[in-house]
């Protein structure tokens, strides 16, 4: 006969309890896992944000006249200008900007760069301390990158009173009325990075104080400079070393122009004068202490389009203001005034490539018994940056 108990329950149904228990468990191990990782991500990214990596190269090909009817001087050669790379680290409240150039002259790999900032607070990274290796806060064509020039090299008065463009030292950097207004002013070794363990070096306890007020109203922007220090050296008619007064004094402007329907215009100038300039001999930089130049630049940029553009610039630069302009032995003196007029073409394959035709004609000033030097430069320079 039927039993009247009730039946017992399935053997299984404590165990299938149990699994499901374990994998609810196994479940939210592996969720709080995935938040986990989704953390680290997002902080990896936010690292990435603040981690910024650039550079450029530039290749030429240079072909300068001969110096003379004797076919002597002048070169065809293949180079590689420059070769950067630049790493920004930026944080709510500091920075760090190192800059190298790897190219294949000796030595091979310099630090053009190396700064380290600390934001002021409250100014949202408006304005900032730097200590460092940096360009001096002069003028506007010394502190412009090299990749965004339309003629390849900066103007010969540039190059005399401030070549390589930067120093050691510690600056403060602002801009203030909504980016209208910019100050940048700092204390400065004054004798550049240039001709490094030797004349280049620091060679006295003695500090510049350099500086620039700006303003931007965006078609129309420039600024005045200035520069105060001294370099204790030994002048030509020096018996022992002394201190030669070295300043300068500059002002520039930046106007551009959109009417012209074949594209923007540019126009673009400044005026540098001082005392205790470089000047070249050989491959080192000679400082010429206590003695007065002066020179300018004028640039006319045209767009063609969007990817065409020519550019004409006239530059002077006058070596010793006031001395009479001679020649020895047929040939203009070294220290004669020389104005430069440069032609070039630029076309851009979008934005990572830049090709620029240029070509240059010095004129040096000289008397009726002498000569102007055969030293036209054409460059052909391909830039390529990321």
């Amino acid at each position: 006969p039927a039993s009247d108990s009730p039946e017992a329950p399935p053997p299984d149904a404590a165990p299938a309890d149990a699994d499901l228990d374990e994998r609810m468990t196994t479940a939210e191990g592996k969720v709080a896992a995935l938040e986990e990782q989704n953390a680290e991500t997002k902080n990896d990214l936010l690292s990435l944000k603040k981690l910024k990596i650039s550079g450029y190269v530039q290749g030429r090909y240079q072909y300068q006249q001969s110096l003379d009817d004797t076919g002597t001087g002048g070169f065809s050669r293949f180079a590689v200008r420059r070769g950067r790379i630049k790493t920004t680290y930026t944080t709510d409240w500091a920075q760090m900007m190192l800059q190298i150039d790897a190219v294949p002259t000796a030595p091979f790999v310099t630090v053009r760069d190396a700064e380290a900032t600390l934001f002021i607070p409250g100014t949202h990274q408006q304005a900032g301390l730097t200590l460092g290796q940096m360009k001096w806060p002069f003028g506007y064509e010394a502190v412009q990158s090299s990749a965004d020039r339309e003629i390849p090299e900066r103007t010969r008065v540039v190059r005399a009173f401030l070549p390589d463009e930067r120093d050691r030292g510690v600056k403060f950097a602002g801009t203030f009325l909504e980016g209208k207004v910019n100050v940048a002013a700092g204390l400065f070794d004054g004798d550049g990075i240039f001709n490094q363990g030797s004349v280049g070096v620091d060679n006295d306890k003695e500090k510049d104080v350099i500086g620039r007020a700006g303003f931007d109203l965006g078609w129309l922007s420039g600024g005045v400079s200035g520069w105060y220090g001294h370099t204790i050296t030994k002048g030509p008619s020096d018996t022992f070393r002394k201190a030669h007064t070295r300043d300068r004094v500059a002002l520039d402007a930046q106007l551009y122009l959109d009417l012209l329907p074949l594209g923007a215009t540019a126009i673009k100038g400044e005026y540098i004068t001082g005392r205790s300039y470089w000047k070249s001999s050989g491959d080192v930089k000679v400082e010429q202490p206590g003695v007065p130049a002066s020179g300018w630049y004028g640039l006319i940029v045209q767009n063609v389009g969007v990817s065409d553009a020519v550019a004409i610039r006239y530059d002077f630069f006058d070596p010793e203001n006031g001395r009479k302009n001679s020649a020895s032995e047929g040939r203009p003196a070294s220290t004669n005034s020389v104005g430069t007029l440069a032609v070039a073409v630029l076309h851009y394959f979008g934005e990572n490539l830049k090709v620029t035709a240029a070509y240059e004609m010095p004129m040096t000033a000289h008397p009726d018994d002498a000569k102007d030097p055969h030293d036209n430069l054409f460059t052909l320079q391909m830039q390529a940056r990321y």
